[in-house]
């Protein structure tokens, strides 16, 4: 009895003590809800975990005020640290909603750091684990900001797959702010590609889904500005006016951005239309208030607003759009120092062009290893997307084998139907074959003696060039070398071309090599989508781009090369420029090399013109139809 008695009476003290416990962690997480500064709070959070015990419930929703509240306060750190705890406390629980939680907690955080690779790997981890629970609106959420990532780093292939994911995964009803937000992007990256009637279709989705009234003006300015990239600058300019009167909505961010816009397009359509108030007005406006991002378009339209009429002016802002970029967006650094690097005589921007070079070749570094990554959680991903397919494709089988005779009476009478249909097509069929047939014969011919010339002529020379080693003249001997080194690069301009998935890349690659002394500079050349073009436009396009550096190499003496890559109404569009000697159309006209490149980019209906001038560089633009 004794013994009984001492044990229950330390049993009594342990539930009391339990019970004193679990009221202190209620009571002081009560208490941080009544209050409003993030210090205290933090304080009086800290109070309640030190009451909890591992498997209190509430110690995970703890973390999550912890790592709210310290990353409000910018304690980094911190809340990397309490996220970390977080996870593990969903570990320790077995609740998988808590770990996603952790996960995404972290991905914010590294949003704020800067780190697009780290917010792309966080929410995905996420994601899946949202998925696993069957939480699809959450698991749709994190999706859209894997794709925002993705997007803050120009991946906007990477960027369009995974906001389409996430609209799949959204729920219509209680995730319309995201749904929104997730066509808004698509939207952009529509826009970037050049395809404005999707970007508009997407706009207007984005506009359906709106939940904010601020957000319906965004998205209507958005939906202006397509319709001033379509040329249609008076409704552009209604819609510009009509954001201007929502006064009761309107903040000054939002009025600087309208007006600014507005002016923009006032003077497209006019250029000699009294605008220069509404810019400078747009511009205090922002000074004002701070809004950087707003200040890089104000001076981006002044620039352009002053490039012609007054070119002091256009520099003036040029330079301040420049300090601003510094130390912020590297995007927008590189933008300004083009802009710069135009406008100002070539004798005061030296240091520009080069900080130019070196910050260009930094950002497409840094981008490649983030997209490499990018690719690779992709990559695991599909793995595990395969086998679920493949259980799928083997219940489709089992189905298959069971379906009746009435399934099987439709299949035949598609199939006739497709081959009525496939007849019609047969003569265009054929003269498609013919035309491609003969590019690539043509193809064909060009490996095919380059690889004569490589195995025959080239391999003569230099066996007369060893027997001749020890009784010709060293002079004799310096110009069989320069023969054979002749032939060998005509061998390798005339080479196969590889046209599979690595095309693009190994296309800069080649260039480069063919670019020598010169120092090529590439734009948009990541954006082509070259999946789209036919094996006989890829060989075209390198042809003529190889064609194109040859004669830079051997004939221009050029220091820069520019090769700009874009898409437009349906059209890839390069242009190429380079800072050589030039000369008269009538002198380039003369020899083989440019009627051959006019030659290659007829063949599959394309467009090619040239502008060179003596002492002004040469200039050629392209067109090639998707």
């Amino acid at each position: 009895m004794f013994f009984s008695l001492i044990s229950c009476n330390k049993n009594f003290q342990e539930e009391d003590n339990t019970e004193i416990r679990n009221d202190s962690v209620t009571f002081y997480f009560e208490k941080s809800k009544e209050i409003s500064e993030s210090r205290q709070i933090i304080e009086t959070i800290n109070k309640s975990i030190s009451f909890a015990n591992q498997q209190d419930t509430l110690l995970p929703l703890l973390y999550d005020y912890k790592i709210y509240y310290h990353t409000r306060l910018k304690e980094y750190d911190s809340s990397s640290l309490f996220a970390e705890k977080l996870i593990n406390s969903g570990r320790l629980n077995e609740d998988t909603s808590w770990i996603a939680m952790g996960y995404y907690r972290k991905g914010k955080i590294q949003f704020y750091l800067g780190d697009q690779e780290e917010v792309f790997r966080n929410s995905y981890k996420s994601r899946q684990l949202y998925l696993a629970v069957g939480d699809s609106s959450k698991a749709g959420r994190r999706t859209l900001e894997m794709a925002n990532s993705q997007s803050r780093i120009s991946d906007y292939h990477g960027a369009q797959e995974n906001a389409i994911e996430a609209l799949r995964l959204l729920d219509e009803k209680e995730d319309s702010a995201y749904i929104s937000s997730a066509h808004n992007l698509v939207a952009m990256v529509y826009r970037n590609q050049g395809f404005l009637e999707d970007a508009l279709r997407e706009y207007n989705e984005a506009l359906k889904f709106a939940v904010k009234k601020k957000d319906n003006l965004t998205y209507l300015n958005n939906i202006a500005l397509i319709t001033r990239d379509q040329g249609n600058y008076a409704k552009a300019i209604n819609s510009f006016q009509d954001l201007l009167t929502q006064k009761q909505i309107l903040d000054k961010e939002s009025e600087a951005r309208y007006l600014d816009n507005l002016a923009y397009t006032k003077w497209l359509q006019d250029s000699t239309a009294k605008v220069e108030s509404d810019f400078l007005k747009a511009l205090n406006i922002r000074r004002e208030i701070n809004d950087k991002s707003g200040l890089d378009a104000s001076y981006t339209h002044l620039v352009e607003f002053y490039r012609n009429s007054n070119k002091n002016e256009a520099i003036k802002y040029a330079k301040r759009w420049l300090k601003l970029t510094k130390n912020s967006s590297v995007q927008a650094e590189l933008e300004a120092l083009e802009k710069y690097i135009e406008l100002a005589p070539a004798s005061q921007s030296n240091t520009e062009v080069k900080h130019y070079i070196k910050l260009n070749d930094s950002v497409n570094q840094a981008n490649l290893v983030a997209k490499n990554t990018f690719a690779k959680i992709r990559f695991d991903e599909e793995q595990k997307q395969k086998e679920i397919l493949g259980l799928e494709a083997l219940t489709a089988k089992q189905t298959l084998e069971t379906q009746n005779l009435r399934e099987r009476s439709i299949i035949i009478s598609a199939l006739a139907l497709l081959g009525i249909l496939g007849g019609s097509f047969m003569l265009y069929y054929f003269r498609q074959k013919h035309r491609k047939e003969k590019i690539q014969e043509v193809h064909k011919t060009e490996s095919r003696i380059s690889k004569k010339i490589h195995d025959e002529l080239a391999n003569d020379i230099y066996n007369i060039m060893s027997r001749l080693e020890m009784i010709a003249s060293k002079d004799d001997l310096d110009k069989l070398e320069r023969i054979y080194t002749q032939t060998r690069d005509i061998s390798r301009e005339n080479s196969e071309i590889a046209t599979d998935e690595d095309f693009g890349e190994m296309l800069i690659i080649n260039l480069s090599h063919i670019s020598g002394n010169s120092r090529l500079i590439l734009k948009g050349e990541k954006s082509v989508n070259w999946e789209k073009f036919s094996e006989e436009k890829k060989i075209v396009i390198y042809r003529v781009l190889q064609e194109l550096m040859v004669n830079m190499k051997k004939h221009s003496e050029a220091k820069f090369v520019a090769l700009n890559f874009f898409h437009e109404d349906k059209k890839l569009k390069i242009s190429y420029s380079d800072t050589g000697k030039g000369a008269s159309l009538e002198e380039i006209k003369v020899g083989n090399g440019l009627q051959n490149v006019e030659n290659r980019i007829l063949s599959v209906k394309g467009l090619i013109t040239f502008e060179t001038k003596q002492g002004e560089g040469f200039k050629a633009k392209i067109q090639i139809p998707e």
